[in-house]
């Protein structure tokens, strides 16, 4: 009796799906260690190899919960379970969402816009959402003027609903940059979220001549998961790496976060809201000036 008992415990493990993997992480697989990458299944004896400043986001399908690992080092997913923050409680509907996303193709199709990229529309990221965002940015500025030109103001002030920040960061040194920088000095992008909640990040590069780099990519369904900063945590996004290539040239960073996904692509357009409600965001702004 008590084996027929133990025997359940045995043959149905708990499934976890991976959702987000920002930084260096990798599946310890029968003495190897393999890349990890989202949609990949795990089970509560998988061995995960966590890097400094990095994150796991899984998908407990059976709890409808949502989990975040940064712990350093080599952990089995149940180890990590057991220390991780406070999981995210999700709808089921919403967990059907997230699992069918993770599998499409527009997820996995990356790129850095030029110009406005009209994400597939879904209901649960809606493009009114996106319009919240524009209202949210555009509301700190001086109506009648652009917001470009209003945002590489350092006069002009920023407000910002959530705790959160960035650095650059020297690809080579892995120290933080002076804000007068050397030209080609590649750098990426280090956020620190210190909220509650996982955020979704992207950072807006503005020249003072107008022109605008989005610094992380964005997928064509607006997923965002890929741009995942758990809560209370640091993350460095070193797999995305870019240089400042232009001499005396005055550079704005801009950090958006939202607790939603949003299609962060809409900020290649001309920053327009129409002072409606703000969509509830982090900002935060650096300045920096190439030699």
């Amino acid at each position: 009796m008590a084996l027929m008992l133990a025997l359940p415990l045995c043959v149905f493990a708990d499934d976890y799906l991976v959702y987000s993997v920002v930084g260096s992480a990798k599946l310890s697989q029968g003495g190897k260690e393999v890349g990890l990458q989202p949609s990949q299944s795990l089970t509560s004896n998988s061995r995960l190899i966590i890097g400094d400043e990095s994150a796991v986001t899984v998908l407990d399908e059976t709890n409808s919960k949502m989990y975040s690992f940064t712990k350093v080092g080599s952990s089995t997913v149940s180890e990590l379970v057991a220390s991780a923050n406070e999981p995210k409680s999700l709808s089921k509907q919403y967990l059907s969402y997230m699992v069918k996303q993770i599998f499409s193709k527009e997820s996995k199709n990356l790129s850095h816009p030029n110009t406005y990229m009209q994400s597939t529309a879904t209901s649960y990221r809606a493009t009114s959402t996106d319009s919240l965002l524009l209202n949210k940015i555009s509301n700190m500025f001086p109506s009648g003027v652009p917001v470009e030109s209003s945002v590489i103001q350092p006069q002009q002030l920023v407000s910002s609903d959530l705790d959160v920040r960035f650095e650059l960061i020297n690809a080579t040194t892995g120290l933080p940059i002076n804000r007068e920088v050397d030209v080609n000095t590649s750098c990426y992008i280090r956020v620190t979220n210190d909220t509650q909640e996982p955020l979704y990040v992207n950072v807006l590069d503005i020249d003072t001549a107008g022109n605008k780099y989005l610094v992380l990519p964005v997928d064509e369904a607006a997923i965002c998961a890929h741009l995942l900063v758990p809560a209370r945590s640091t993350v460095s996004f070193k797999s995305e790496p870019f240089e400042f290539t232009e001499p005396k040239s005055k550079e704005t960073f801009l950090l958006i976060a939202t607790e939603e996904p949003v299609d962060f692509s809409i900020l290649m357009s001309p920053i327009q809201g129409n002072g409606g409600k703000e969509l509830k965001s982090g900002i935060y702004r650096l300045f920096y000036e190439t030699k």
